[in-house]
């Protein structure tokens, strides 16, 4: 009966997380339909483009900073759940490294924008966007997360995307206000912070714990492969904008920044099941590995097919969409928002095995080996495409990239299936659902 009971709460418990997270994740779609039309005609292409470019170099920064701890510190927070030492060790271990990265990130800023003159004309935008990486720092989403605690992170995060939308739909109104827009789109997560605390949120446990430089590096050490494999992710996601912005103009950097934008959203449907179900699957996998299979089937079952027939009607009323959003000046994004269609379905597929079961499961090596080999190929393609096809040839890059991870992702997984304890029955049983 108490075993029934505690089942029944966590059944709860992960829909009542997920749902949280889609109620943010609805705001997420409805500010940016709502402030981004104000943004592409305020700034026009050429503003909207130096945005675009700024926050792909800010990428890298953030990359760095996170150091792969949004997952690695969240498992280890989900399986010390019992264990407030321990949940406190792992935080300020956490939060010491992140801070570190966090400088270093500032100086590489610094020199590369220096050194840069493209980037140093305008170094007032890269400056505003440089709050991206103080916000993923200020704000430890990964620690509400490993403790469960989504709800909270959502009602902070829908505040402060209401808030930043509503001061960027009044106060930006001509190019001339580039860098107010570039400050106010990349704030949520750092007034998120204001927001958790005139809320009365905790964002750090209770107790205090000082680590020491063996802590910081095995912490490092810990999430080197994961870091690794998000630089590795990098080199298709933010390199194809950030190339782009090198070989053409600022205005193919906006068409393919608004496409990319538009299909981000879709892929955005994903994100509020993984990381509900991340937490709950690291555990899962240490205690019950069989009832972790059950529970990713059902997950697959109906993210795919919701996500893929939101892309089919992306795709359909593609030009009414663009229109209505940048109006004529944007147009050349129509056919880069149909290119990239097929890659909210391949995230999702590929978030599955890559975010849930191999991070929880010891294949992060194997992961990585994949993300750079994709990589490489985007790279190896990239170039030729933009020049000839400017940025539907970033798109088609990127379309090629993420259909080589989620079939070496999703092969991987199927290679080990024996030792992650999935059995014949259970695919049999999965594919029935």
């Amino acid at each position: 009966m108490l075993a029934a009971t505690l089942s029944a709460l966590f059944r709860r418990r992960l829909v009542s997380n997920a749902l949280s997270l889609y109620a943010v994740q609805g705001l997420n779609y409805l500010t940016p339909l709502l402030v981004l039309p104000f943004v592409l005609r305020a700034l026009g292409p050429e503003g909207y483009g130096s945005i675009v470019l700024a926050q792909a170099l800010l990428g890298y920064a953030a990359i760095l900073t996170n150091f792969g701890f949004n997952f690695t510190a969240a498992r280890d927070i989900s399986v010390a759940r019992r264990d407030p030492q321990e949940i406190a060790r792992v935080y300020w271990t956490t939060m010491v490294a992140k801070g570190l990265l966090l400088l270093l990130s500032f100086v590489l800023l610094l020199i590369i924008v220096l050194v840069t003159p493209a980037f140093r004309s305008h170094w007032s935008v890269y400056l505003a966007c440089s709050v991206l990486i103080v916000g993923e720092f200020a704000f430890p989403q990964w620690y509400f997360q490993g403790l469960e605690r989504l709800k909270e992170v959502a009602l902070v995060q829908a505040i402060s995307k209401v808030a930043t939308a509503g001061a960027t739909v009044a106060l930006v109104r001509s190019p001339s206000d580039v860098t107010l827009a570039a400050l106010l789109t990349s704030a949520p997560q750092l007034v998120g912070v204001v927001v958790a605390m005139l809320l009365g949120q905790a964002i750090a446990p209770a107790s205090l714990h000082v680590p020491n430089g063996a802590e910081i590096r095995a912490a490092l050490g810990k999430s080197w492969h994961m870091f690794a494999s998000s630089v590795a992710t990098m080199l298709y996601l933010n390199t194809n904008a950030f190339v782009l912005g090198l070989m053409c103009s600022a205005t193919a950097v906006a068409e393919y920044g608004l496409a990319n934008r538009l299909v981000s959203m879709l892929q955005g449907i994903s994100a509020p099941t993984t990381q509900a179900v991340f937490p709950r699957a690291s555990l899962l996998f240490a205690e019950q590995p069989g009832a972790a299979w059950v529970l990713i089937w059902r997950v697959a079952k109906v993210l795919l097919p919701l996500i893929g027939g939101a892309s089919l009607l992306l795709g359909v009323f593609a030009p009414q969409v663009v229109g209505f959003l940048g109006g004529s000046a944007y147009e050349g994004a129509v056919p880069a928002v149909r290119i990239m269609l097929l890659n909210p379905v391949l995230i999702a597929a590929a978030g599955i095995p890559a975010q849930i079961i191999m991070i929880n499961t010891g294949l992060t090596s194997q992961m990585l080996r994949i993300y750079l080999s994709v990589g490489l190929v985007n790279l190896v393609l990239l170039p030729m495409l933009v020049e000839n096809f400017a940025a539907n040839g970033a798109a088609v890059s990127l379309t090629i990239a993420e259909t080589l991870a989620c079939s070496l992702l999703a092969g991987t997984v199927w290679k080990h299936r024996v030792r992650l304890g999935l059995s014949a029955a259970q695919v049999r049983k999965g594919s029935a659902r």
